[in-house]
């Protein structure tokens, strides 16, 4: 079985939460399947360190739709997994598309979105043989938008667990993952911050780390994981949470906002806030100078983060990349 991986979330710049995931069920894939695998690069993007069989691949949705085909073709796919939504509408093989989030269907996001890309992702969709969605939440925004649910499959994204940190060990600041997109609620947390501080002298200082400013390599940031505080998700709109799940797998403490995509990924392992309410955010904080609640949180999540390996992730991909060949 020649299985065609579809990269293109790796051409966005920095690799972040999206292509983290993509990445981490990749290798496990590939570590465990005797399949002839493929990976699809666009076009001057980086070629991740795997053990894979690396294709250049078109760049642009138009030149995508016109060339992915042919290529398929060529390289003899019996199935192509693609990282993001966009699929070619007239595939050779059976494709599958990933989606992570829909914010276009929930207004007050501050988010813009076009007519266009709504469109064209709603088609790319209903074309694909499968979607996969890593969340109940964007499941069921998956199913709202499509009027159905046959192709849908809930696969949650996976990373490895890093060996349990002491609590004691955990001198650094409070971290924040993530870029500075308004459903990041940054001006929120940095507010409740000074706020629980004036408060409590003892909290730590705050760090954001992420795009497009305060990017850092994937080695730095696991040592970050490793010695931060606690860790704080202020988002109010996710459609998956990897900075609460890489916080689990670290077992750092987790202080995040109370949506539906971090309780599925944290359960009671975290700290929850109100997003929109300064006060509540605030309080979490200071909840988090309690010691044995740390311990507890990041006893908690360590455990539960084994449940999300990415060698389960390339397991449901395995299963289902068969079935569709075998039809």
């Amino acid at each position: 079985m020649i299985v065609v991986f579809d990269g293109a979330c790796l051409g966005d710049g920095p690799i972040t939460g999206v292509g983290r995931a993509f990445l981490n069920g990749l290798q496990a894939y590939v570590e465990a399947a005797a399949d002839d695998c493929v990976l699809l690069v666009p076009r001057g993007a980086p070629s991740p360190p795997l053990d894979v069989r690396v294709v250049e691949a078109p760049r642009g949705a138009l030149q995508r739709q016109l060339a992915l085909p042919r290529l398929l073709r060529q390289l003899g796919a019996d199935v192509l997994h693609s990282s993001v939504a966009a699929v070619p509408l007239r595939a050779p093989c059976p494709t599958i598309a990933t989606v992570h989030d829909l914010p276009w269907l929930h207004a007050g996001l501050g988010e813009p979105s076009t007519g266009w890309r709504r469109f064209a992702t709603t088609r790319a969709l209903r074309a694909a043989s499968a979607v996969l969605a890593p969340s109940r939440f964007t499941l069921a925004d998956a199913a709202r938008l499509l009027g159905c649910s046959d192709t849908l499959h809930l696969v949650p994204h996976g990373t490895p667990r890093a060996d349990d940190v002491p609590i004691d060990a955990r001198t650094g600041p409070l971290l924040v993952l993530g870029d500075d997109r308004p459903r990041k609620n940054r001006e929120r947390v940095r507010r409740a911050h000074v706020e629980a501080a004036a408060r409590d002298p003892r909290l730590p200082a705050l760090r954001f780390v992420g795009p497009p400013d305060a990017w850092v390599d994937e080695a730095a940031k696991r040592y970050l994981l490793r010695s931060c505080f606690a860790i704080v998700q202020g988002s109010w709109f996710e459609g998956f949470g990897m900075p609460v799940l890489e916080a689990m797998a670290h077992a750092a403490p987790i202080a995040c906002s109370d949506i539906a995509p971090f309780r599925e990924v944290a359960g009671e392992a975290a700290v929850f806030f109100d997003p929109h309410d300064v006060a509540s955010i605030a309080s979490a904080l200071l909840r988090l100078t309690d010691r044995s609640l740390r311990e507890r949180l990041a006893g908690q999540g360590w455990q539960r983060a084994a449940s999300f390996s990415p060698q389960r992730t390339a397991a449901s991909w395995r299963s289902l990349h068969e079935r569709l060949v075998a039809r």
